[in-house]
């Protein structure tokens, strides 16, 4: 998902563009592929590189981060539910520290609908943003809880704004 935002942003947006990633999922070889499109800062660094995030945030200025970098295999998860804590939660919790600290204005996050786990029945009209969360694996209980942080960072930060997505499938070119 985030290559392909990134290279719709490229191609359209008119501010200066930070991508920040482990490439731990990711390849060199898109990066310079979407440098072809137009320059763009990227720096190679992993979340849970705390202080180095906040050098990052305060060196670019940023205004608006979306984030999409998460360990997303739900069998994965269950296996090793540390990683998707440590991974999911944890760095995503420190990016939403630095975030506030460094007066960024705008979070948006890549969520899940694995949050609402398995409906025991679907309601009509399908599953909305209000329909009760009860994750039933690691993967999607570290999502939920990163969006809990956001939400808490929010409204003790007012001019803090953020928006989660929810993703079902999400199908690519």
């Amino acid at each position: 998902i985030g290559s392909h935002v990134a290279k719709q942003l490229l191609e359209t947006a008119k501010h200066s563009i930070t991508i920040l990633d482990n490439l731990s999922t990711g390849s060199q070889k898109t990066i310079d592929t979407l440098q072809s499109i137009q320059k763009f800062d990227f720096v190679k660094l992993d979340l849970k590189e705390f202080e180095k995030v906040k050098e990052v945030l305060q060196k670019n200025k940023i205004d608006t981060i979306i984030h999409f970098a998460a360990s997303i295999v739900v069998p994965e998860s269950v296996e090793n539910p540390l990683k998707y804590y440590m991974n999911n939660t944890v760095n995503t919790t420190n990016l939403i520290k630095q975030a506030v600290e460094t007066k960024v204005e705008r979070f948006i996050f890549s969520s899940t609908a694995a949050v609402y786990g398995e409906p025991l029945k679907l309601p009509k009209g399908g599953i909305d943003e209000t329909y009760p969360t009860d994750p039933i694996n690691p993967y999607g209980m570290s999502k939920l809880m990163s969006e809990r942080v956001l939400q808490d960072a929010a409204k003790a930060n007012p001019g803090f704004k953020y928006v989660i997505f929810r993703y079902f499938d999400v199908a690519g070119a």
